[in-house]
């Protein structure tokens, strides 16, 4: 599926008006690649054809391979901060993909042969990092997992080393997710992930833990959660609460409750 794209006169084309957050423009072999904004309508455009891609968006040029650019482009609002489309500027074959992402705003771009390729996290926080394909004609997408952390194989019989870094890395690193699974089970911790999302920048020190929190995004009133590491032995507990139903505990507790569990246990 290819956007429909329109011509218009060069005096026309000099009158428009670059839209927000427009990176350079970029030489290509059909002409420079710029975004433009036409009476609301935010576009790209490539010599003199222009391939609107809605009305009032923000849009950028992400990164040049080749005959390739990426552009990033986004409606408003924080539901879906970025999507992507590449657009071919080869001479005979000029035209957008199919617009593809997670919603995520970090993106690297690859190319192996006769691929480019974009990576990113996916909206699944369980599913770990996607990747999306193109061969300038198809967008394939690819699922690519936990990513390894460096904090994580630090941390190794360590756990204050935990300390200041990030929940969400905590919960998605690859080598933490065997010990998740054996302490927490997968619903929870599927939970879990996503329902701290919004929050917890850094684990903090909570008495003989080390704790982090957060919340389901657009639901923080009635879904969220906590995740609580022992500093001496590393035992991990949660404690979860989504709508409708009452908190719950799952772990073990060795002791008093840290205050982040605490908290989702007792919020009303």
């Amino acid at each position: 599926m290819r956007y429909q794209s329109f011509i218009l006169p060069v005096s026309l084309l000099l009158a428009l008006v670059p839209a927000t957050f427009v990176q350079a423009s970029l030489d290509s072999p059909s002409g420079p690649v710029r975004i433009v904004d036409l009476a609301g309508e935010t576009s790209v455009a490539v010599g003199d054809t222009i391939f609107p891609l809605g009305t009032h968006s923000h849009a950028a040029l992400h990164t040049q391979v080749g005959d390739l650019v990426l552009v990033t482009y986004s409606t408003g609002g924080n539901l879906c901060p970025a999507q992507f489309v590449w657009l071919n500027t080869a001479p005979g074959s000029v035209g957008l993909s199919k617009t593809f992402g997670t919603c995520s705003e970090g993106a690297e771009v690859s190319r192996d042969g006769k691929f480019v390729t974009v990576t990113m996290q996916s909206s699944n926080a369980s599913v770990g990092m996607v990747a999306f394909d193109y061969d300038g004609e198809r967008i394939t997408e690819r699922m690519l997992g936990l990513e390894s952390s460096d904090v994580a194989k630090a941390a190794a019989g360590n756990p204050e080393a935990w300390i200041g870094e990030s929940l969400h890395e905590f919960l998605r690193a690859a080598e933490n997710e065997a010990q998740l699974i054996s302490a927490l089970g997968w619903d929870a911790l599927d939970e879990l992930r996503h329902s701290t999302v919004v929050g917890s920048e850094r684990l903090e020190s909570d008495g003989d833990w080390i704790t982090g929190s957060g919340c389901r995004p657009h639901m923080c009133n009635t879904d969220y959660g906590a995740l609580a590491i022992h500093r001496q032995t590393g035992s991990l507990l949660a404690a979860l609460k989504s709508s409708g139903e009452k908190p719950r505990l799952v772990g073990e507790p060795l002791g008093p409750l840290p205050n982040a569990i605490r908290e989702v246990m007792t919020r009303r």
